[in-house]
C-alpha cells in the first residue's frame, strides 16, 4: 500500500474537478509531471490507469491519487461504457511519499502556546470504499463539477459552480476525510505530559518547583507526577535537571563562561548543587566535562 503524508497546516486545496464519460474502446490520455495531485473516482465501469511504475485497473467505488511529479497513462482499452469524476487539488505544504504509515511524533507544546500546531493528513493513493462512502463520496463530488468531457458526443464542456471558493473548499476537505487513514490522538494524560514536558524545555533556566508546574497547568503536583511517570518514566525533578544538564554541556563547549555564571544561567539555585547533579548525570564535574571536550576537539 502507499500513501501520502501532509504536514499540516496547510491543508491541501482545492482547484477545480470535473467529470467524464468514456466508450468501450477509450484510454486515458498520458501526462506528464502535472504539478498538482489528480484524484480519480469511478462511478461505474472501469479504468486502466499507470501511475508511475504502478498499474491500476479502477472499477466501481474505486478512488486514485495520482502523484502530481510523475508520468500517468491509461495503459489499455476499456471494455465497457464508463464515467469516471475527477479533481485536481495542490499542497503548498511539506509532504511526503511512503509505503507504510508512520506516525508523526507529537509536539510537546504547552496548552498556552499560540504557534500552528503541526498535525499529519495520511492519504492512501488507491482506495476501494464501500457502497455507502462512494454514495455519499459522490454526492460531495457532484457540487464541485464544472468540466464535463463526454467521448460520445465528442465535446468537452466547461460551466462554472455556483459554490463560493470557500463552499468548494469545505466541500473538498470532506471527501478527503472521508479518504484519511485516521491517527489516534494522544489520551489526556499523554497530552498533559507531553505539555509539561514543552513547559519545562522552555522554562529550564528559570527556577521551577513542582508547586509552580502544578499552578501552571491547574493540576495536583501528585497528578502531575503520576501522568509524567506513567508516560515518560521520570519525575518533573529528573526531567527539568537532565535538559538543564544537556543544555550545561553545550555551553561548557561553545561559550568562555565561568562554571557559577553557567550554574545559573540553567537556574541551578547554588553553583555546589550545579556540580553535584552533572557529576550524577555524567559521571564528571563541569570543569573536567570541558576539559576533556576541549582535548577531544584538539586531538582530532
Amino acid at each position: 500500500m502507499n500513501y501520502v503524508n501532509f504536514i499540516t497546516p496547510p491543508y491541501p486545496h482545492f482547484i477545480c474537478a470535473g467529470d467524464a464519460l468514456y466508450r468501450p474502446g477509450d484510454f486515458h490520455r498520458r501526462r506528464s509531471n502535472i504539478g498538482v495531485f489528480d484524484m480519480i473516482f469511478m462511478e461505474y465501469g472501469e479504468l486502466f490507469l499507470t501511475d508511475g511504475n504502478k498499474a491500476y485497473h479502477l472499477k466501481e467505488n474505486d478512488v486514485l491519487l495520482i502523484r502530481p511529479d510523475q508520468e500517468h497513462f491509461g495503459h489499455r482499452q476499456i471494455t465497457v461504457k464508463s464515467k469516471f469524476k475527477w479533481l485536481h487539488f495542490r499542497s503548498v505544504g511539506k509532504m511526503y511519499f511512503s509505503d507504510a504509515v508512520y506516525s508523526m511524533p507529537p509536539e510537546r507544546r504547552s496548552m498556552y502556546s499560540f504557534e500552528d500546531r503541526k498535525n499529519q493528513l495520511v492519504l492512501p493513493l488507491y482506495n476501494k470504499l464501500s457502497a455507502l462512502e462512494g454514495s455519499e463520496f459522490s454526492s460531495y463530488f457532484s457540487k464541485l463539477i464544472s468540466f464535463n468531457v463526454d467521448r460520445y458526443r465528442q465535446r468537452e464542456d466547461q460551466g462554472q459552480t455556483l459554490l463560493s471558493p470557500l463552499e468548494c473548499q469545505e466541500l473538498f476537505l470532506r471527501l478527503i476525510t472521508i479518504l484519511q487513514i485516521y491517527q489516534p490522538q494522544l489520551n489526556s494524560s499523554q497530552l498533559l505530559a507531553t505539555n509539561i514536558m514543552e513547559y519545562l524545555a522552555q522554562n529550564y533556566h528559570r527556577q521551577i518547583t513542582l508547586d509552580n508546574i502544578a499552578q501552571y497547568f491547574n493540576f495536583h503536583p501528585a497528578h502531575i507526577i503520576r501522568c509524567l511517570k506513567k508516560e515518560f518514566g521520570i519525575t518533573p525533578n529528573k526531567a527539568l535537571n537532565g535538559l538543564r544538564i544537556e543544555n550545561a554541556k553545550k555551553m561548557l563547549v561553545t561559550s568562555d563562561l565561568g562554571i557559577n555564571k553557567i550554574s545559573f544561567c540553567m537556574g541551578f539555585s547554588t553553583p555546589t548543587y550545579f556540580n553535584r547533579v552533572f557529576k550524577e548525570y555524567t559521571g564528571q564535574t563541569p570543569k573536567e566535562y570541558r576539559l576533556s571536550q576541549l582535548q577531544s576537539s584538539d586531538r582530532s
